[in-house]
């Protein structure tokens, strides 16, 4: 146990050495802290073997950027901006959404407000690289619309950004109408380069809306729709208007501001 305490702290001498930075430290258990060699023993001779060794890094490397908010945020819109950023710089960009979103088009991205974009609709992710083939490796940016809809986002994202060099750009709800955790968007946030929160107007006094709150009489986590089932609220008529609904339908909102 003493030798491979010795052989361990040897190691992170030479690390230290080798990347020209200030000691490094390892967390170790208890057998391997005791066992570490004290100031005023001679550690072992280094084996080559035990030398770090550099890794090549690949030419190109992955990116993820989440972009996150309730409903009528404008996640979509502003997925759309970044797609068209991407493309005027020469990046090949494939559009993807959930086949689960045919709110306004099977087919199209389509924003509230009406921007469209041509896309591909599919119910897993897994599903998109088959359907892509060997055409997946020349696509340089993912832009990946309700993101929370996909069950393997998580694997897809990890093997494209870390192994395939792809750039990722994902638009998704961070919690449903519980607030609560939605899908596998949360399960990437470690990985993400950026994360970008967007907030919409509350429904029903205009200040930032962080919450969507679901006006439809449905308890199921994925109801798919607009304005006719969910409005836009701040923590405040969250937390008044979510016990109100369960006494009733509530009141259609007044005009922002009023």
């Amino acid at each position: 146990m003493i030798h491979a305490g010795r052989r361990l702290q040897a190691q992170l001498v030479s690390l230290s050495a080798w990347r020209g930075a200030q000691p490094v430290t390892a967390p170790l258990c208890c057998a391997h802290s005791s066992a570490a060699a004290p100031q005023d023993v001679p550690l072992a001779p280094l084996a080559e073997a035990d030398v770090p060794i550099r890794a090549e890094l690949p030419a190109a490397t992955g990116r993820i950027d989440l972009i996150l908010g309730p409903m009528f945020a404008g996640k979509t819109s502003e997925l759309l901006r970044r797609i068209q950023v991407h493309e005027a710089a020469g990046r090949r960009v494939a559009v993807v959404k959930s086949d689960k979103d045919d709110r306004y088009h099977r087919s199209r991205l389509v924003t509230h407000d009406g921007q469209a974009r041509e896309c591909f609709a599919t119910a897993t992710l897994a599903q998109l690289r088959e359907r892509l083939g060997a055409a997946y490796h020349d696509i340089d940016v993912f832009a990946i619309d309700e993101a929370q809809f996909f069950p393997d986002l998580l694997a897809f994202c990890t093997a494209a950004a870390d192994s395939h060099a792809k750039h990722l750009l994902l638009a998704g709800l961070d919690g449903d109408f519980r607030r609560q955790r939605f899908g596998q968007v949360l399960d990437v946030l470690p990985l993400a380069d950026t994360v970008t929160k967007l907030a919409a107007r509350c429904a029903y006094c205009g200040t930032p809306a962080l919450f969507s709150l679901r006006i439809a009489a449905d308890a199921r986590q994925e109801v798919v729709g607009g304005a006719d089932k969910y409005a836009p609220v701040c923590r405040r008529h969250y937390a008044a208007l979510e016990t109100r609904l369960r006494l009733g339908p509530i009141p259609p909102a007044p005009a922002a501001g009023t």
